[in-house]
């Protein structure tokens, strides 16, 4: 397990890179994203859940020109592992919602760490020599693409190692009506996401909100129960 974790790891902060820094294939989605990592540690089917409820909770937020959004791919990144650990003491729909439920505070330690690599970039910008000025600017390319990685690597190892220990010291202790609970996650991550597209006026906080405040509920509700 622990080396498909660094795997994950080292992988996911490759992916990561593709959603502002490099090529921009869209394979930084969470759809795309998260099941390459559940390959990686032996369970698509948890990539496919966490992947596509990310997908959709962020479907109207693209990082597009200078507006930085949550990051959904570095949570995408975090809580895919998370939830490969959190199997191995509940079923694969409720390990996918409680890493999506806990990995959502990664999305904002994911977009600060989107902009402070662009202002730590910015002494890259300095007019390169005349000549061989080709030169100069893939020198620059390349420093800016092997800093961003490294910050990516290291930032999304320590978040990765944060919450896989937090999944495997809570999972056995969790009780069955929380894991109850965490199996409706998922439906109410696609459910927010669908909502967002009737709702666009909603801003994204609102509906991270709204998709805590369901949470909750639904806790409430199986403790009851």
């Amino acid at each position: 397990m622990t080396v498909s974790i660094v795997l994950s790891v080292v992988a996911g902060s490759l992916l990561w890179l593709d959603r502002v820094f490099v090529f921009q294939f869209m394979i930084s989605r969470p759809i795309i994203l998260s099941p390459l990592l559940g390959l990686i540690m032996g369970n698509v089917t948890i990539g496919l859940l966490v992947g596509a409820s990310l997908e959709l909770l962020w479907l109207n937020a693209p990082p597009v020109g200078a507006y930085l959004p949550d990051d959904d791919s570095f949570c995408a990144a975090v809580a895919t592992p998370a939830a490969i650990c959190a199997s191995a003491y509940m079923n694969d729909v409720s390990s996918a919602g409680f890493a999506i439920t806990a990995g959502l505070p990664f999305a904002v330690v994911g977009r600060i760490l989107d902009t402070y690599i662009r202002n730590l970039n910015q002494d890259l910008l300095g007019l390169p020599p005349a000549q061989g000025i080709e030169r100069a600017i893939g020198r620059a390319m390349g420093k800016a693409l092997v800093r961003s990685y490294l910050f990516a690597l290291i930032t999304l190892g320590i978040c990765v190692g944060l919450l896989c220990t937090s999944a495997i010291l809570i999972g056995p202790i969790m009780p069955h009506s929380v894991k109850t609970a965490f199996s409706y996650m998922p439906v109410a991550g696609i459910a927010v996401g669908l909502a967002g597209l009737v709702m666009k006026d909603i801003p994204r906080p609102g509906k991270t909100g709204l998709f805590i405040l369901g949470m909750i509920v639904v806790l409430m509700v199986s403790w009851i129960l």
